[in-house]
């Protein structure tokens, strides 16, 4: 049942990107690279215009900055499990959950940890 949640939420995301990419207007003063589907790792995204503004390969467990201009996450492959976010820049204090296909506002938070 877990696999079929995960095939099931995948297909979705994938098709929500693909969405992104085709009804958004590109911006010729785009600074990050655009979006490709399929891709590989954990992918931040900013979300106007939709861009490439970090990834992560591996899941390792370190606390690592939330990129600039982040708003949304979304692990393409690498086993990435759990990715809480946190409003400190040391992961301290409790965290949410940003992998689970949903967006945070820009800033909101400052630091993650992906196992």
């Amino acid at each position: 049942m877990r696999r079929a949640v995960h095939r099931t939420a995948a297909g979705l995301a994938a098709a929500l990107i693909t969405t992104l990419t085709v009804t958004l207007p590109p911006s010729a003063a785009a600074a990050g690279e655009p979006v490709q589907s399929p891709d590989q790792g954990l992918v931040f995204y900013s979300s106007y215009p939709t861009e490439v503004v970090g990834r992560q390969a591996t899941p390792d467990g370190v606390c690592r900055p939330i990129p600039t201009g982040a708003t949304w996450v979304l692990p393409w492959s690498g086993g990435f499990r759990n990715v809480p976010g946190y409003r400190t820049p040391d992961c301290s204090g409790p965290g949410s959950e940003l992998n689970n296909f949903h967006s945070w506002p820009e800033g909101r938070y400052l630091s993650y940890r992906a196992g």
